[in-house]
């Protein structure tokens, strides 16, 4: 039976995770598996009130990623994946965030972490997850066009927390490969070049072939010009 490919598209609010992760389920052929944001009724409350309601709303977003991550087994029996968001963000990024700011106590940082890890073992690791890496001052520009009232008040000391989790996930990542692509310059919205690349460039790593400046598991596109 041919393997099906599991791809998860990484990167912080608004480096363009939805949009890559659609393009790339389009082009690839492969079923996207989306993130749920506005299912969680506890997000607006959030953004109001980080250290009320932080543990209510990483919590659904958690069980809601530990949902899809168990339908993922049964769907990649029929069709390759791509994802929006890994799980490993979700936990590590998000989740850890809320605790390093004092939003969760250690009581609900350890209850967290332990149904995560609980859930862990029955899940499949993406075969490549592709990392957007995004200035601060490009994710501060995105996140301000696409209007959702509620992301406007996020501090850019809380992208700097988020993204700096994220880096730290990659610098201790040891077993699944990672494609970066610095997205600062990306417009995959307008040109229909840097669309072709960006599918191009996952397309070799998919197929284990070398990449510019490619280090252990880990790929650097560089800049993608539009």
């Amino acid at each position: 039976m041919k393997k099906r490919i599991y791809i998860s598209i990484m990167g912080t609010i608004g480096a363009g995770k939805t949009t890559v992760a659609k393009l790339l389920a389009h082009e690839l052929k492969f079923k996207l598996l989306e993130e749920h944001f506005g299912e969680n009724a506890f997000l607006p409350r959030f953004y109001k009130d980080m250290k009320r309601w932080a543990f209510h709303s990483q919590m659904f977003f958690l069980m809601e990623k530990i949902k899809q991550m168990l339908e993922t087994i049964k769907i990649l029996e029929k069709y390759s994946i791509v994802q929006d968001t890994p799980i490993q963000q979700d936990a590590l990024s998000y989740g850890k965030a809320q605790y390093v700011l004092g939003n969760m106590d250690e009581a609900e940082w350890w209850l967290y972490l332990k149904v995560y890890k609980a859930f862990e073992p029955f899940m499949r690791a993406p075969d490549l997850i592709v990392f957007l890496e995004t200035s601060t001052e490009v994710l501060q520009t995105r996140i301000k066009k696409r209007g959702r009232t509620y992301e406007q008040q996020i501090s850019t000391s809380y992208l700097e927390l988020l993204d700096m989790l994220n880096h730290k996930w990659l610098r201790e990542n040891k077993s699944i490969r990672v494609l970066i692509v610095k997205t600062n310059h990306l417009d995959i919205v307008h040109y229909k070049k840097a669309r072709e690349k960006l599918v191009s460039t996952v397309k070799k790593a998919l197929a284990g072939k070398p990449i510019m400046g490619s280090s252990r598991q880990i790929l650097h596109l560089g800049q993608l010009e539009a």
